[in-house]
C-alpha cells in the first residue's frame, strides 16, 4: 500500500472515530455554542440599544479612522475595517482559544495508541511514519469541522443581526474560517509531538499544557521587547500576523508557513515514533 493511501486511510478512520464519539458529539455542541451564545448576546445588547443606528459603509468608515488612530497604516486599516466586526471578533478569539482547545482534543492521539499498544496493531499494516501523519491529518480535520461548525453560527447570526452587508459577510466569512484553519495547523503538528513522547495520555496533557504556554508566553515577551525581533519568526504567532494582511502574498505566506510549521512538528514527532519501542 503507498504511503499516500496509508495516511489518508489513518487519517479518515480518526475523523470517523473521534467525530462519531461522545467526545466528539461534546465537543461540537461545545463549538456551536461557543458561536451562538457570544452572537445571540452581541444581538441582543444591540436591540436594546434600539437596532444598529449606523449605515454599514458610516460604521467602517469610523473603523478605518479608529484603527489609523491606533497607528495602523491606511492601505491596511481600510483592509480591516471592511471585515464585519463579529467576524473580526471571531477570528482574534478563535486564535487566542483554539491552541488549547486543540490540546484537549488531541493530547492522546498517539500516546493513547501507545498506552493500550493499539498502535502495535497498526504498526504492522501501515508505517509509522504514515500512522503519525496521518493522525496528524485527521486531527487537523476534526479540528477544521469544528471551527466551520463555529463560524457558520456565527454567520448565520450576523447575517440575521443585518447590521452587516450580506456581500461582506459571505465574502470574509470562508475567509476567516480558511485562515483560522491554517493557523490551527501549527498547534496540530506540536501536539502530535508532545504526544508521541509519552505512553500515558494525561502525562502528555499535563505536559502540553506548560508548552503551550510557554510559547504564548515567549511571544508575549519578545513582541513587547521588539515586535519585529527575529526569534519570533520560530513562533506560529508571527505567521498568525500574516494572514490580517491586506497583502496576498503576505497572507499566502502566512498560510504556508504555518502549515510548514505544523508539518516540521509532525516531521519530528514521526522520528520520535520511529525510535520508540511500541
Amino acid at each position: 500500500m503507498s504511503p499516500v493511501r496509508e495516511v489518508s486511510l489513518t487519517a479518515l478512520r480518526e475523523i470517523r472515530r473521534n467525530l462519531a464519539s461522545t467526545k466528539g458529539i461534546a465537543m461540537s455542541v461545545l463549538f456551536f455554542l461557543g458561536g451562538l451564545v457570544p452572537a445571540v448576546l452581541y444581538l441582543a445588547a444591540t436591540k436594546l440599544q434600539g437596532g444598529v443606528t449606523e449605515a454599514p459603509e458610516v460604521r467602517q468608515q469610523l473603523m478605518e479612522e479608529a484603527l489609523k488612530q491606533k497607528g495602523i497604516a491606511a492601505d491596511v486599516a481600510h483592509h480591516l475595517a471592511s471585515v464585519p466586526p463579529q467576524l473580526a471578533q471571531l477570528f482574534k478569539g478563535t486564535l487566542i482559544f483554539a491552541p488549547f482547545l486543540i490540546l484537549l482534543i488531541g493530547f492522546d492521539q498517539i500516546a493513547g495508541d501507545i498506552q493500550h499498544r493499539a498502535i502495535r496493531y497498526i504498526a504492522g499494516r501501515s508505517r509509522r511514519e504514515s500512522i503519525v501523519a496521518g493522525k496528524a491529518l485527521g486531527l487537523w480535520g476534526i479540528v477544521a469541522v469544528l471551527v466551520l461548525i463555529l463560524n457558520v453560527t456565527v454567520w448565520i447570526v450576523t447575517l440575521i443581526q443585518g447590521g452587516s452587508p450580506v456581500v461582506s459577510v459571505l465574502s470574509w466569512g470562508p475567509r476567516v474560517w480558511l485562515y483560522t484553519a491554517c493557523a490551527c495547523a501549527s498547534w496540530v503538528g506540536l501536539i502530535a509531538l508532545v504526544s508521541s513522547f509519552f505512553k500515558t495520555p494525561i502525562v502528555a496533557l499535563f505536559v502540553g499544557a506548560p508548552v503551550f504556554f510557554g510559547l504564548w508566553l515567549t511571544n508575549v515577551i519578545l513582541e513587547y521587547v521588539n515586535p519585529d525581533h527575529p526569534a519570533r519568526w520560530a513562533l506560529p504567532f508571527r505567521y498568525e500576523e500574516l494572514l490580517t494582511s491586506h497583502e496576498p502574498l503576505k497572507v499566502l505566506g502566512g498560510v504556508g508557513a504555518s502549515i510548514a510549521w505544523g508539518a516540521l512538528m509532525v516531521a519530528l514527532a514521526t522520528v520520535v515514533v520511529k525510535r520508540r519501542d511500541i
